[in-house]
């Protein structure tokens, strides 16, 4: 069983405007409110695909109720969230224009030690061995207070495996705990080396520099140009077709969804990025922040092309 975990959940807000002017009015021509959480994200997504997952996390006030509710909307998810008392889940906010895409992020209550607690047993009772832990999203509601490092401390009692889709010291701290899966874009695979990335060689070299830390999938999004994987040592590229691009928020987290899919149903590894990046490419194309057609992703399957790049030459690449 996949869970995902979502310390700081909200709700989404899409404004869809034709042209977007500082210093003026600008109308909406259209909105609409979707789910928001990089992890419950993942739990909708893999709905999508067939795949039945718990979804738990921390919510709060009516914002927080209107959380659970979108999540249950799909029968796949069973949504485990822990509710507490005062304040509110936050509230996120989309700008879909023209291709350009922006998000205006509430923070988050601050979560005290004793919620955190309470959500750390809450979690481990959902876990048992085998589970893959999905730990995506911003947790800057907790921080300072050493709780990834528990709750990976619980997910590997439980005898469960993790994910890590976060960024700055989340991923930092993260790597070291061996994830199953972690997947960067080029900004954060770049903030984890210390150093610029530019063209293929250096991605390649950036991920088989952390393999040093004994992550099995390093995948790396690199928006309209696809992904790279590297897994048990063979490193994958995948290209995608060009799409009339309507709202990139979410896009990764479909990538996740569709990698961890492809797992789940036993695909073989470059199979699993084809359908990863079939799954993105459809997220591209909704204007919700959550969500894609399932017939769009049979769509792309065909157009997303995957290379093996060979180790021993390294930027050859033998088609699969």
């Amino acid at each position: 069983m996949i869970i995902t975990l979502t310390l700081n959940p909200a709700m989404d807000k899409v404004m869809i405007l034709d042209s977007f002017h500082f210093n003026v009015t600008n109308r909406i021509r259209e909105a609409m409110d979707c789910v928001g959480g990089k992890g419950t994200h993942v739990s909708v997504n893999l709905t999508l695909l067939g795949v039945a997952n718990i979804a738990t996390g921390i919510v709060r006030g009516e914002t927080g109720e209107r959380i659970v509710r979108a999540m249950r909307v799909y029968p796949g998810i069973d949504a485990r969230f822990l509710a507490i008392s005062g304040g509110s889940s936050r509230t996120n906010y989309a700008l879909v224009e023209n291709r350009n895409c922006t998000l205006i992020c509430e923070k988050g209550d601050r979560l005290t030690g004793e919620v955190l607690t309470r959500f750390l047993a809450h979690a481990e009772a959902l876990m048992k061995p085998g589970d893959i832990a999905v730990l995506s999203g911003d947790a800057s509601n907790a921080a300072g207070m050493g709780f990834q490092d528990k709750l990976i401390d619980a997910i590997e009692r439980r005898g469960a495996r993790f994910c890590l889709d976060a960024s700055g010291a989340d991923l930092a701290d993260g790597i070291r705990r061996r994830p199953l899966l972690i997947k960067p874009n080029i900004d954060e695979l770049s903030g984890m080396l210390g150093r610029p990335i530019d063209g293929e060689d250096q991605v390649c070299g950036a991920m088989r520099a952390l393999t040093e830390h004994g992550i099995r999938y390093i995948l790396v999004s690199c928006g309209r140009s696809g992904s790279y994987l590297l897994a048990d040592g063979s490193l994958y590229r995948a290209e995608v077709p060009e799409l009339p691009i309507v709202n990139t928020v979410g896009c990764g987290d479909a990538l996740v969804a569709g990698f961890l899919a492809g797992l789940e149903k036993k695909m073989p590894i470059p199979e699993c990025l084809r359908y990863a990046n079939a799954v993105g490419s459809a997220a591209a194309l909704a204007h919700a922040t959550v969500g894609f057609a399932p017939d769009d992703v049979r769509r792309f399957l065909s157009r997303v092309t995957v290379k093996e790049l060979t180790s021993a030459a390294p930027g050859k690449e033998a088609a699969l």
